[in-house]
C-alpha cells in the first residue's frame, strides 16, 4: 500500500475536517499527543502539544492520506514539495471537488480542457497543499 503523510504546524484538525468535507469521508484513527503515554524526554513543554493531532487519516479515492501536527520545535514546511493527484472518469465529480476547493484556494489552473486532458486543474489549498484534478486518460491527439 502507498500513502501520503501531510504534516502541519498546529492546524491539522482544521485541515482534516476540511479535506474530509471536500471528499465526503469520515476521518479515522485520530490520536492526540495528549493521549500518548508519558514521555520523560518531553521537557517543560510536555503539555503544549496535548491537543495537537499526533496521527489521523482519511481515504481519498483509495489513497490513504495521513496527517499530523508536528510537535513544538519540529519544523514543517507546507506546500509545493508534494502534490496530490485526484483522477476521475467523471468530469462532473471533478467539477464538484474543484468548486469546493476553489473558494479558499489559489487556482494556478482552473478545471478546463487541455491538450492532454478534457479536464485538468491545479490549485494550492488554504493550507498550502498542492492538488491536481485530472479527468480521464492522457490524450495523445
Amino acid at each position: 500500500m502507498t500513502a501520503i503523510f501531510l504534516h502541519f504546524t498546529g492546524n491539522c484538525r482544521e485541515a482534516l475536517d476540511y479535506y474530509a468535507g471536500i471528499f465526503e469521508v469520515e476521518p479515522k484513527d485520530i490520536a492526540t499527543y495528549g493521549e500518548a503515554p508519558p514521555n520523560p524526554n518531553a521537557g517543560e513543554n510536555k503539555d503544549a502539544n496535548a491537543d495537537k493531532i499526533m496521527y489521523s487519516e482519511i481515504d481519498v479515492r483509495g489513497l490513504r492520506v495521513m496527517m499530523s501536527d508536528m510537535p513544538d520545535g519540529v519544523p514543517a514546511t507546507q506546500g509545493d514539495n508534494v502534490s496530490i493527484v485526484v483522477e476521475s472518469d467523471d468530469l462532473e465529480d471533478l467539477k464538484a471537488i474543484f468548486a469546493k476547493f476553489e473558494k479558499e484556494s489559489k487556482v494556478y489552473m482552473p478545471l478546463e480542457e487541455t491538450f492532454w486532458s478534457k479536464g485538468y486543474a491545479m490549485i494550492a489549498d488554504k493550507f498550502g497543499m498542492q492538488w491536481h484534478l485530472s479527468y480521464g486518460d492522457f490524450l495523445t491527439k
